[in-house]
């Protein structure tokens, strides 16, 4: 039993539903799991009453947002007793979020309990049983019964020809329907006979059209700004200075957002591009049944209208896909054809056309975009690959680089489409980078293993180096295999401890409140290592913190560390997992209190004396010796991968990079196809090699605030560095890694600092993924399909014309931005 409510343990959840608050104020019995490094929490919550999915869906996503985590899932409990028949939709819901299959497929289902067998009999022929069979829904149901209520079921799933039958039947009936009322609607409006939204009473469709839902809204609404004719409305400009009308009377172009559409509206003008025209021949009478969509920059709407032939092929002149018009008409509301949920409609009476003004690079001096994703990176990007040479090649550009994640298979496409147009296409490819040249020891050590060592770690308030502090320091000093000092001390941070690291550490503030602060603690802990081999589990991390700290007080720390991290999965390749508690359980150390630092760095001492033991096995003797066997028999399947973009400079390079990309997927593949160092240096004639995104080993190091030493190497391997737009980064804020877009510019000042420093070009790029802002929708849309749990996040990987960059980048300077854009 938990001594705090649900409410008190999440205290930086502030909820203002008070149905939420009514529903968790009083949930005392509950149990959290959580992953510091991956930001994820689960929690088990014991509920006296049934709640509500979609409600619980709300509770993980404003806790998820409140806490930044990478996911958030409650897993309801209860009584046994409480499971009847009416529970059976929620279970529908939730079958339909963790099962792919599910959705759609229990429209009109019977449900039927006998004993401890569930029957679900669906409206489908026996095709969709195998197809749900093969998706493993029955069992996916019958766990989350178990789950949620302790009780155990045999979920069958059947087909009812005749129920589907009577289903199809049923939807034709209520089209017809629809059909007979939309024509009859129309005549009365043409006619005058229904008034003005503002005099006549509100009707059943009126009123249902307050909670009605957007169709492929990029926002909850839109503004209208409209300057010397020029209208903006989300991400699209059009001009309306001069409308040609070319269907029905004349009207005052003054458009109403389409998102601000919320029931039947008489009078309305709407403007947007035009997509999806269709037209084909009415179910009765002598008409034309025409519809298409129309796209303001924000929100779609489905246009429909019944006309003659001669008026429809008027339409159809006009309102063809791509095209920009404005709509004067009105718009209703109906059932959708399935009829669950409610559709928005749009039909018209005048037509007039209006032009789109749409992004253009103005600049005199054209830049080259440098890394560019087409649909060729899977599940990722959006731009066809001719579509993206033909952009460029509309703008004016010299050049465009293709740069798929791991692949060149976008070359064909953008090839021919550059021979019609005369283009220069840049071939080359976003690599899945490996150093297999690395070392466990970071920074120069010689020594041996019968040397005096300080194994170390620390407790912080978070992730990120940038914006978290460090609240404990733990060291244990070894030599010869034994432990012959310690060193264990609180730090006060100066700020509260959330409640996500007290439950991951036991670490509250009443334990550090006495503490010292930093500038003192630090001190004592330099003193006690001198400049001795530092050992630490991801020494990246607890490094980065002591040189953060160590360059804010003005303190000399240059120390070489060694990480077990890396050697583990050097030494210890049978391993899947290299954590701490994994390793010490490989070693059969026993327990130890985890994620304290004391602990910690006492557990990993043993874990260090049991290593040294494998590698006496293995005629290491001293770091040389290991130094030279990591280098000779590292397995690049077990390196972290990093991003590297490799750009073809001549037929020598493009036949070099033919060459990698072969070996990383027949030699080097491990959940993504790698390129070892070793075998990029082997085949780098001919190559232009740059240093990538964020996730590039060069951006990596800067925020892990490695020595310069190790930064300058780096830097050196590369042949140009790269810089993005801080939208392009700004999840790092999200997740704490940095505390705003001031850190994000510093970052890339960094970088240009480092390129002049080093005399390595900077390249501004923007990682394109798609080819106009609004495209955005698309790709999250892909993201949300592979259940990214951050794929509603706006991240801009739009092409930039040269005005568009050198604006974002204008904080380095105007002679700065112009040389890197």
């Amino acid at each position: 039993m938990a001594e705090k409510t649900f409410l008190e343990k999440f205290n930086k959840y502030q909820p203002t539903d008070t149905e939420i608050i009514r529903v968790l104020s009083c949930v005392q019995n509950y149990s959290i799991r959580l992953n510091k490094e991956a930001r994820v929490i689960e929690a088990d919550v014991y509920f006296d009453q049934i709640v509500n999915k979609n409600l619980l869906y709300r509770i993980e996503n404003e806790i998820r947002e409140a806490y930044s985590l990478n996911y958030m899932k409650l897993l309801p409990k209860y009584s046994a007793e409480l499971f009847d028949t009416r529970y059976f939709e929620q279970i529908l819901l939730e079958a339909e979020r963790v099962g792919i299959v599910a959705r759609g497929f229990f429209s009109g289902c019977d449900w039927e309990i006998v004993g401890e067998d569930i029957t679900i009999t669906i409206p489908f022929v026996s095709g969709g049983v195998t197809l749900l069979k093969n998706a493993e829904t029955p069992q996916i149901i019958e766990r989350i019964i178990f789950a949620e209520f302790g009780r155990k079921f045999n979920v069958n799933i059947k087909s009812d020809e005749k129920l589907a039958s009577s289903m199809r039947d049923k939807v034709s009936s209520e089209l017809k329907v629809h059909d007979r009322n939309i024509i009859e609607q129309s005549k009365r409006y043409d006619s005058g006979s229904i008034q003005g939204s503002e005099s006549a009473p509100k009707s059943e469709k009126e009123v249902a059209g307050a909670n009605l839902p957007r169709v492929a809204s990029l926002n909850s609404g839109a503004e209208v700004k409209i300057d010397n004719g020029i209208c903006s409305i989300g991400y699209k400009k059009f001009d309306l200075s001069s409308p040609e009308y070319a269907y029905g009377e004349e009207f005052d172009v003054n458009p109403t957002p389409i998102a601000d559409l919320n029931g039947y509206s008489r009078g309305v003008v709407i403007i947007g591009e035009v997509f999806g025209f269709t037209q084909e021949p009415a179910r009765r009478g002598n008409k034309v049944a025409t519809t298409f969509f129309v796209y303001d920059g924000n929100t779609s709407i489905e246009v429909r209208a019944y006309e003659d032939d001669v008026n429809s092929a008027q339409i159809a002149n006009v309102a063809k896909n791509g095209s920009a018009i404005a709509l004067y008409g009105k718009s209703e509301i109906e059932k959708k054809k399935d009829g669950v949920g409610k559709d928005l409609i749009f039909s018209f009476n005048h037509i007039a056309k209006i032009k789109e003004i749409k992004r253009f690079d103005n600049a005199e001096e054209k830049r080259v975009e440098l890394h560019l994703h087409t649909q060729m990176s899977t599940m990722d990007a959006l731009l066809p690959p001719d579509e993206a040479v033909k952009k460029a090649h509309e703008w004016g550009h010299k050049a465009v680089a293709i740069t798929d994640h791991g692949n060149v298979q976008a070359y064909q496409m953008a090839m021919l489409a550059a021979e019609k147009l005369g283009m220069k296409v840049i071939y080359g490819m976003e690599a899945y980078f490996v150093n297999d040249k690395t070392s466990a020891v970071v920074g120069e050590y010689k020594g041996s293993f019968e040397d005096e060592f300080i194994v170390f770690d620390i407790e912080t308030t978070g992730l990120s180096v940038l914006t978290s502090q460090i609240i404990e320091i733990g060291a244990v000093k070894i030599k010869g295999g034994e432990v012959i000092d310690r060193f264990n001390e609180f730090v006060n941070p100066g700020v509260a401890i959330p409640d996500v690291i007290v439950e991951l550490t036991g670490i509250d503030d009443s334990m550090v409140a006495d503490a010292e602060k930093i500038d003192v603690v630090l001190r004592k802990f330099l003193d006690f290592i001198g400049n001795r081999l530092l050992i630490a589990h991801n020494a990246n991390f607890d490094v980065s913190f002591i040189r953060k700290a160590s360059r804010d007080l003005g303190y000399k720390f240059t120390n070489p560390y060694l990480d077990t991290v890396t050697l583990s999965r050097f030494l210890n390749s049978d391993l899947k997992s290299h954590k701490l508690d994994v390793v010490a359980k490989y070693y059969n150390l026993g327990e130890f209190n985890h994620h304290r630092a004391c602990d910690d760095a006492e557990i990993l001492a043993n874990i260090f004396f049991a290593m040294v033991e494998k590698m006496d096995r293995f005629d290491i003797k001293n770091f040389d010796d290991l130094q030279r066997d990591m280098s000779e028999n590292a397995n690049p399947l077990n390196i972290k991968p990093y991003h590297q973009v490799i750009l073809v400079k001549n037929p020598t390079g493009l036949k070099n990079l033919y060459k990698l990309v072969s070996y990383s997927y027949l030699k080097y593949y491990k959940r993504m196809p790698r390129i070892p160092k070793s075998e990029l240096e082997k085949h780098r004639e001919g190559l232009i090699i740059g240093s990538a995104c964020e996730a590039g080993e060069l951006f990596r190091a800067i925020l892990e605030k490695k020595p310069e030493e190790d930064i300058k190497n780096i830097v050196n391997f590369y042949d140009y560095l790269e810089i993005q737009p801080i939208s392009n980064n700004r999840f790092l804020i999200d997740e704490g890694t940095v505390g705003s877009d001031d850190d994000l510019k510093e970052l890339n000042r960094q970088i240009v600092e480092l390129g002049e420093k080093y005399k390595k070009p900077v390249v501004a790029t923007c990682d394109v993924h798609y080819l106009n802002p609004d495209d955005e929708i698309g790709r999250k849309v892909l993201l949300a399909g592979m259940r990214f749990k951050d794929a509603d996040k706006d991240c801009p990987l739009y092409l930039r014309t040269t005005e568009e960059m050198l604006e974002e980048f204008s904080y380095l300077g105007e002679e700065k931005a112009r040389e890197v854009v």
